[in-house]
């Protein structure tokens, strides 16, 4: 696709400062009561066609839970049987905090570049030019995975309802399809935002659905089914995996929570950004909590006998019945998720331009290409990596990180390194292109500047080394799992086996 001549975010910034850890109250500065965005908005609505800034608060927090739940909720309690309970639920939380940092970080800088629609306008900011060429297309292609992914799961559910109805293929394909076409639909945010309500609402009632029916039973569905013998749960209250195989969880938990990337594009529709923070805080809870107790009920009863995803856990009916209700917030996820993926190239495609917002041809054609590549691309990966635990564990072990850890950290110490009192009080954003040479020491420099530097800048490594530690660590574990699945014959690309 090509960019637009103006594709430049520096040619867009106010000239404000930045200041690290801005209280909410105070971040509502170039923004009027009603919340209309100031001039230098990307999204301005005044005569356009299409207001892309309708997106209230309230609906800012439920895609930032739809985001996340569905997919990584449902592989969860695997991941406690790998890591032992207890340190699956300390480790869950770790990196629940950590993706929270992030997710406050990436949303709130929009504030102070209202030009910024996405990580990739972020890294060109940060890191220059290629610095955006090189997260942008990482992140286009994450997005487009777990939209994959979302296709994936959905034709799960189909072969659970239909007992295998027809071959996966066709079932991902009619999803492709349909994602294709409602994600077509909806433009803005505040449009989808209406479908993620359903979504959040039909996943968290299938997995309690799930989650209560094995509570009731005495003995789980899976050692009924496996001929009678004795049942051991192996409920592992310590860990006994092996280093592959707890990386590989640590891998999967981290997608489960993992979202913070696409909370810039959040931000950017919302119509009064300032109250981002208080979307994330709503958002991120309902999700960690949701996912520790729903995945704690299920291991705690049901322990190695658990299927992944969880929604088989309770047997046969209950499967079809948790599947049938979870199935519409399973087809939003792959709609969410590529519309947020569409959306990226749009934006950049078009910014600077007067068909951004209006319903010209050039819009149009921009709008429905984007979809259309990003739903055939998904639908391609999807289908050369079949198996659920094994993508989910890729996903988030080769990308993941750089969004909820690595980049989040980074932004940290850029934020440190342009307080304006290192720049004789006026801060980076005059128009000119700061090197990660020359902000980067200063940014270490600030660790003298009192209590909340040092913090911060602690925290800002600490998240940058953790992600480079589950990258390296659970990129290799889960090549060697998925190694292992074709071995074993487990699948095949394009494959129409029973994938539920």
């Amino acid at each position: 696709m090509q960019k637009s001549q103006e594709d430049n975010i520096w040619d867009h910034l106010p000239e404000q400062n930045i200041a690290l850890g801005a209280c909410e109250e105070s971040s509502t500065e170039g923004y009027d009561k009603e919340g209309d965005p100031p001039q230098e908005d990307l999204f301005n609505a005044a005569n356009a066609d299409v207001n892309f800034r309708q997106l209230s608060w309230q609906g800012a927090a439920v895609l930032i839970a739809k985001l996340q739940i569905g997919l990584g909720a449902l592989s969860l309690p695997s991941t406690f049987h790998s890591l032992g309970f207890f340190p699956g639920i300390l480790c869950f939380l770790v990196l629940s905090l950590m993706t929270t940092i992030a997710g406050y970080v990436s949303g709130n800088a929009r504030q102070y570049y209202p030009q910024m629609h996405s990580i990739g306008d972020a890294s060109e900011i940060i890191l220059g030019k290629k610095g955006r060429e090189i997260i942008g297309w990482i992140y286009y292609i994450y997005l487009t995975l777990v939209a994959g992914a979302g296709l994936l799961t959905t034709s799960v559910a189909l072969n659970a309802i239909s007992d295998h109805g027809t071959c996966t293929t066709i079932f991902v394909g009619i999803t492709a399809a349909a994602t294709l076409f409602f994600g077509t639909v909806f433009r803005s945010l505040d449009k989808v935002s209406w479908l993620a309500w359903v979504g959040v609402a039909s996943i968290f009632l299938a997995i309690w659905i799930t989650a209560i029916a094995c509570l009731t039973q005495h003995t789980p569905a899976a050692a009924r089914s496996s001929g009678g013998g004795p049942i051991n749960l192996n409920i592992h209250a310590f860990p006994s995996a092996d280093f592959s195989t707890a990386m590989s969880a640590i891998s999967s938990q981290l997608f489960a929570v993992g979202a913070s990337g696409t909370f810039f594009s959040i931000s950017a529709e919302m119509k009064q950004p300032h109250l981002f923070t208080r979307s994330l805080l709503l958002g991120q809870s309902f999700i960690v909590l949701t996912c520790i107790t729903i995945a704690s009920i299920i291991y705690g009863k049901v322990g190695q006998y658990l299927s992944n995803p969880a929604l088989g856990s309770a047997g046969p009916l209950i499967k079809k019945v948790a599947y049938g209700i979870a199935l519409p917030g399973l087809f939003i996820t792959a709609i969410l998720w590529s519309h947020v993926a569409a959306k990226y190239w749009f934006v950049r495609t078009l910014r600077g331009t007067h068909h951004l917002q209006s319903n010209t041809a050039r819009h149009w054609v921009t709008w429905v290409g984007s979809m259309t590549v990003t739903v055939v691309i998904g639908f391609i990966i999807v289908e050369v990596i079949n198996f659920f635990n094994d993508f989910l564990s890729l996903v988030g072990a080769l990308i993941n990180p750089i969004f909820t850890a690595i980049f989040p950290g980074i932004m940290i110490l850029f934020f440190l390194a342009t307080k304006p009192s290192l720049y004789n009080q006026t801060g980076p954003n005059d128009g000119r292109t700061y090197t990660i040479r020359h902000w980067l020491p200063l940014a270490f420099k600030t660790f003298k500047d009192g209590t909340r530097e040092k913090v911060a800048v602690f925290i800002a490594c600490l998240m940058i080394l953790v992600g480079v530690f589950i990258t390296i660590g659970g990129t290799y574990a889960t090549i060697l799992n998925i190694k292992t699945s074709y071995s074993e014959g487990v699948s095949a690309v394009f494959s129409c086996a029973d994938n539920s």
